[in-house]
């Protein structure tokens, strides 16, 4: 009878537990020199330390070392940092580089990404370049980016980490 009740007591509980999500690959700096960067398999480094990362939904999470807490979140504009440190400072990282957002798919070679967000981010001179969508075809793989603070469409055609073209999908 108790194990009957502790195990329904387990399930329930794990029932109501967040699922835990590791934090996407990123990188970013923030004033004040803080670099924040993250693997994107749990692992979170702030000024090159490991942090101590707490998952607090699927598309949140906050990291902390010493005095200063990053405060990391996803969601459809793409992802975004803040930062507090001792002494009062506060303010907006600037994510230079991202992978593995909502919109990311999953079928995507990593290279292909990584080239694409480096190609959309030289052309636009924007290091805030997220992830829009992905296709993946025989021919050439496309991935749609979002540049700069208003997420300007660009596509890139790449194929095995190079780029065939990266064009604007605006005016």
């Amino acid at each position: 009878m108790k194990y009957t009740v502790l195990s329904a007591g387990v399930a329930l509980l794990a029932l109501t537990l967040p699922a835990h999500a590791a934090a996407p690959k990123f990188t970013a700096s923030c004033p004040t020199g803080i670099s924040v960067k993250s693997n994107g398999t749990g692992t979170v480094r702030i000024n090159g330390k490991k942090a101590t990362v707490k998952t607090l939904n699927t598309d949140a999470w906050t990291a902390k070392i010493g005095g200063v807490t990053i405060d990391i979140a996803r969601d459809d504009s793409g992802l975004q940092l803040f930062y507090a440190a001792k002494g009062g400072a506060n303010g907006i990282c600037q994510v230079s580089s991202s992978a593995g957002s909502a919109a990311s798919s999953a079928g995507m070679p990593p290279e292909d990404e990584q080239a694409c967000l480096a190609a959309t981010s030289q052309e636009t001179n924007y290091g805030d370049v997220v992830f829009l969508s992905t296709g993946t075809s025989e021919a050439n793989n496309t991935v749609c980016i979002g540049a700069g603070p208003q997420r300007a469409k660009w596509t890139c055609l790449v194929k095995n980490g190079k780029v065939a073209e990266a064009e604007s999908m605006g005016n």
